[in-house]
């Protein structure tokens, strides 16, 4: 027993010098973060199987950048009402650009969502709020992005930690260049902003060109999408959301706890502090409570909660919710 133990001994030893030999790094910008980075180094190498000398440069070129954490801090989601929200996004011109692109790629829009059963204006409506229909893609670089927040962020470090394990191994298997590889303030990439995890996992080579190219291949776009939607549980051929009108006297009762939030909310319950709606619908339900100001709500029900999980934002998935409805009524 004491010579197993021994041994063990002498072989973690061995991996924690090898590793910290491998980081040894010349970044001065990475000082006070050697646990941390040789935890990530360790997992990469040791799980991932990932050369130790790829991971060596790449964490290496780490630069922190001030500009991400701020940019977090101030996201329109936690500083904006609902009106100013929606205004951004919720436009002429982008409800416009958003037809016209649905029509122009209304072939195989249409084939995606036969084969997974997201209705095609809800993925242009996702490519039209996260990139502009793939215009704006971000012109941040992912793993100054992702190591910044995996290192810095004071609540979420752990969420961006295993990000930029993704990343890396994301770059390493795919023969990618980490430092060629732009998206946003937060590490999202390609026309549809996914994450890098997300992107390993349910990014689909629909074209069958052996790689998932998230920035050119619209197949590959679409797909993952609405893929990504469909795994998380999207349910076909139901409304995301109904507009309804709440007794004045349990107006001030839904907004307690505040607003910006969905809150679930049983049929009886909601039989209750509604007037008569002709179609809500089937399955759970919940309340977007948007505006406690000027009372706005809408009666969501569980596609909306799926979209959330691509952002998880009320005004998020509202503006999705409305701008793929436009869509669809100019189609």
């Amino acid at each position: 027993m004491r010579k197993s133990i021994v041994i063990i001994f002498i072989v973690s030893l061995i991996v924690f010098s090898f590793s910290k030999a491998v980081f040894s790094s010349s970044n001065k910008e990475l000082n006070g973060y050697n646990k941390e980075i040789l935890d990530i180094s360790n997992i990469l190498i040791n799980k991932h199987k990932i050369d130790s000398n790829y991971v060596k440069k790449a964490l290496g070129s780490i630069k922190f950048r001030q500009k991400t954490l701020n940019s977090m801090t101030n996201a329109p989601e936690r500083k904006a009402t609902w009106e100013r929200y929606k205004n951004i996004f919720i436009t002429k011109e982008r409800i416009d650009k958003g037809i016209k692109y649905h029509r122009e790629n209304y072939k195989a829009l249409k084939e995606i969502e036969n084969k997974y059963g997201v209705p095609s204006e809800v993925i242009v409506a996702i490519l039209g709020v996260e990139t502009k229909y793939g215009k704006g893609t971000g012109n941040v670089k992912v793993l100054d992005s992702l190591g910044t927040l995996a290192l810095k962020h004071p609540r979420r470090s752990k969420f961006f930690k295993a990000q930029l394990i993704s990343f890396i191994i994301l770059t390493y298997k795919n023969n990618l260049d980490y430092n060629q590889i732009y998206g946003s303030y937060a590490g999202a990439m390609g026309a549809p902003q996914f994450m890098p995890e997300s992107y390993i996992k349910l990014g689909v080579d629909y074209n069958n060109d052996g790689k998932v190219d998230l920035w050119n291949s619209k197949y590959d776009i679409y797909a993952s999408i609405a893929n990504y939607l469909n795994k998380k549980g999207w349910e076909k051929n139901q409304k995301i959301y109904t507009d309804i009108v709440i007794k004045k006297k349990y107006i001030k009762e839904i907004f307690e706890a505040g607003d910006v939030r969905t809150v679930a909310i049983d049929n009886d319950r909601l039989k209750k502090i509604i007037f008569k709606s002709k179609d809500i619908g089937s399955g759970k339900k919940y309340l977007a409570l948007l505006s406690k100001k000027n009372k706005k709500y809408k009666l969501v029900n569980n596609n909306f909660k799926i979209i959330m999980t691509y952002n998880i934002s009320t005004f998020y998935a509202m503006v999705v919710a409305n701008l793929s409805k436009e869509i669809a009524a100019g189609t």
